[in-house]
């Protein structure tokens, strides 16, 4: 009984026996395998060829850090508890800004924004193929395929005309809202796809990545990206600064007018008056001087203000610091045929081999 339950141990030659086997049938189909894998290879490198080729333009930019955010006189006993954090992925300079800053964490959220991307899809961009500039959104629309074997390619104006769009009557909206087509959605689609931000948490750098079929619209696209989301951050943090300013420029103007238009009728009364001496003249004579004198009093105090003002924005208005400017692809990024030929290639060399696996009959055996 005891005799019966004790396991019988395996030979090494029998396993040699199995892989000798194994080594057998491969070397009796190694045909088979052969034309399999080169089956493989040529459906992976003729689908490769089916893909259209895309172009990759990266812009590089480092943000201006708000002097209120860190050092040691703003921050003061903060100073090592905001080292330790960033240690550990932690902001602290970033919880710690005023209202009218806009983190870079937020920088691609703005780039994908409708608003955004709606102002994008207007600008003017180079298309190598037609050789003239055209607007991004009439290039989104058209087709841009530029593979070798264009079999899945993209009917994008057939998708255009089936979509209808919603007519509002003016004034049931509020000026809040956004009545977009569907047309303008489907090329708002592409142009996410297009365009990506990306941040690095620890120094604030910014990475503005484009991807087309045609290398200088790419450029010219990252380039785009970079200039509208540099005036956007601008008008956002100086939007309060740039109202006062114009305030004061308008009530500047007013106090101008006013004081030359007090300055004239002094003058004017003055060569009217000028052999009167009596006193009722004199008097007069006096309040329009100092009227001249207010008006001029008010215009520069408000000459003062719009100068300081002027000198705000300037110290508000934030600086971006181009570290790597976009630059005109000369390699595709995209697709690599080389990689996906190489990989159908050992795709179609494992697919050979489990099916010589599975053909000897010691496999079937340890299966069943």
């Amino acid at each position: 009984m005891n005799e019966q339950n004790v396991p019988q141990p395996i030979h090494s030659d029998e396993i040699a026996i199995n892989f000798s086997e194994i080594w057998n049938a491969i070397v009796k189909y190694k045909l088979s395998i052969l034309l399999v894998s080169l089956i493989f290879t040529a459906l992976g490198a003729l689908f490769s060829l089916t893909l259209d080729s895309e172009y990759e333009a990266q812009v590089k930019l480092l943000p201006e850090v708000d002097s209120k955010l860190g050092g040691s006189s703003s921050s003061g006993g903060l100073g090592g508890l905001s080292s330790l954090a960033g240690l550990a992925g932690i902001n602290l300079n970033g919880a710690m800004a005023g209202a009218d800053a806009i983190q870079p964490a937020m920088y691609p959220e703005i780039v994908q924004s409708v608003p955004f991307l709606l102002e994008l899809s207007q600008s003017q961009v180079y298309n190598l193929r037609q050789k003239k500039f055209i607007k991004l959104a009439d290039y989104l629309k058209q087709d841009n395929s530029n593979a070798p074997i264009p079999i899945f390619k993209k009917d994008k104006s057939k998708a255009a005309n089936d979509l209808e769009n919603i007519s509002v009557p003016q004034g049931v909206l509020s000026s809040d809202l956004i009545n977009i087509s569907k047309q303008e959605t489907t090329a708002l689609k592409e142009l996410r796809e297009a365009v990506s931000v990306e941040v690095d948490k620890k120094n604030n750098l910014i990475k503005i990545t484009a991807n087309t079929e045609d290398p200088v619209v790419s450029a010219n696209l990252a380039n785009l990206v970079l200039t509208q989301l540099r005036k956007y951050i601008i008008q956002y943090r100086t939007e309060k600064a740039r109202k006062e300013l114009s305030f004061l420029i308008d009530r500047q103007v007013e106090a101008r007018k006013r004081y030359d238009q007090a300055l004239f009728t002094l003058s004017n009364y003055k060569d009217q008056n000028r052999n009167v001496f009596l006193n009722v003249a004199k008097d007069q004579g006096k309040k329009l001087q100092y009227e001249v004198d207010l008006a001029f009093n008010v215009y520069s105090n408000l000459t003062n203000q719009t100068t300081e003002a002027k000198i705000k924005l300037q110290k508000e208005t934030p600086v971006f610091k181009v570290l790597e400017p976009a630059q005109i692809p000369l390699k595709r990024s995209s697709p690599k045929r080389t990689l996906i030929t190489a990989g159908s290639l050992l795709l179609g060399l494992f697919t050979a081999l489990i099916g010589v696996f599975l053909k000897t009959a010691n496999v079937r055996e340890l299966l069943a």
